[in-house]
């Protein structure tokens, strides 16, 4: 079954983003106040610290003063030469210097990224007050390493999300490449951080179960950051977000016709949640990680069904056909 060639697909971009805000605000949210609720949020600056490090020394001392940061982000210790070689490269090379010169001109202050984590973590404490902010670092890498995520310590590669006009960029095909620009930094956080929150049930290998896991954490994503376009959240483009939520019926009448729901052949599920340009065996417009998004669709659909069930309720329940069955998902595009 090939997903049909939509007449959506010509429509202008202001009618395409008036209607992803539609389908965002249609979207079961809880109306919640975060106003009085404080967060402890500053951003440790290790680019700027790091690259006026020259001197194998300072480097070694920076490195042995900031051990549980190599260790998550470096994966290594300070006392690794091997990292200390490539940061005096880093450090001293004309070509990396300029280049951090680029990325801290595009970045500034920070402000916008400041004001988009404390949104997100205001709404995190609202739902868990006992969530402690992690400590968020910048760091420049050169391109070496990306975006880090553990429960105490966000590490933002900057460079990595330049953008488009960037000089250099990460090695990614362009499918890959748009999510590397700075509107998708907090979301990807965030979707990162909903796996601490996001039970499961570990006996379940069924690609249903994948696809609700990935549903629940693209949600949990949308209420930390409500005003965030859905596009931002799954790194859908525009285009794309539009045809498949037209198209999702059809979408939905290939896995019920191949009897998808309860595969568990890591092969054949990974067809339908892995990074793809295209998933073929539906249709040469069918996005990658279709079934991603299509677990986003049935856990939406749940709360829209199930109003009196919070996020806190859904991230808890880690019985992925109870929620499919309770969401009377069918494939239809009325939320």
């Amino acid at each position: 079954m090939q997903i049909r060639h939509l007449i959506v697909c010509q429509i202008s971009l202001l009618i395409g983003l008036f209607f992803l805000n539609s389908c965002q605000n249609s979207a079961s949210t809880e109306d919640i106040d975060t106003s009085k609720i404080s967060v402890k949020l500053d951003i440790l600056r290790f680019d700027e610290a790091m690259m006026k490090l020259t001197t194998r020394e300072q480097i070694k001392g920076f490195l042995s003063k900031n051990g549980r940061f190599v260790n998550v982000f470096y994966q290594t210790t300070p006392d690794d030469n091997a990292l200390i070689d490539r940061l005096m490269l880093i450090h001293n090379n004309p070509d990396t210097k300029a280049f951090y010169e680029e990325t801290k001109q595009s970045f500034g202050n920070l402000d916008a990224l400041k004001k988009q984590f404390e949104v997100a973590f205001k709404h995190i404490k609202y739902y868990y007050p006992d969530f402690k902010e992690p400590q968020i670092i910048t760091t420049f890498t050169a391109l070496d390493l990306e975006l880090v995520v553990a429960d105490d310590m966000i590490v933002i590669p900057l460079e990595t999300f330049l953008g488009p006009k960037a000089k250099y960029r990460p090695q990614y095909p362009d499918y890959l490449l748009r999510r590397f620009d700075k509107p998708y930094i907090v979301p990807s956080v965030l979707t990162i951080l909903a796996k601490k929150y996001n039970a499961i049930d570990p006996n379940d290998h069924t690609l249903m179960s994948d696809m609700v896991f990935y549903g629940k954490s693209y949600e949990f994503t949308r209420a930390m950051l409500p005003e965030v376009a859905d596009s931002l959240l799954i790194a859908y483009p525009d285009y794309d977000l539009v045809k498949t939520w037209n198209s999702q019926d059809l979408v939905w009448g290939y896995f019920i016709d191949n009897k998808l729901l309860y595969e568990t052949n890591d092969r054949i599920k990974d067809k339908y949640l892995s990074e793809r340009p295209r998933v073929q065996e539906i249709g040469n417009d069918c996005p990658g990680r279709i079934g991603q998004w299509l677990g986003w669709r049935i856990v939406s659909r749940y709360r829209t069904e199930n109003p009196s069930i919070t996020l806190v309720d859904l991230m808890k329940n880690q019985n992925a056909r109870d929620i499919f069955e309770k969401s009377k998902y069918k494939g239809q595009v009325e939320d």
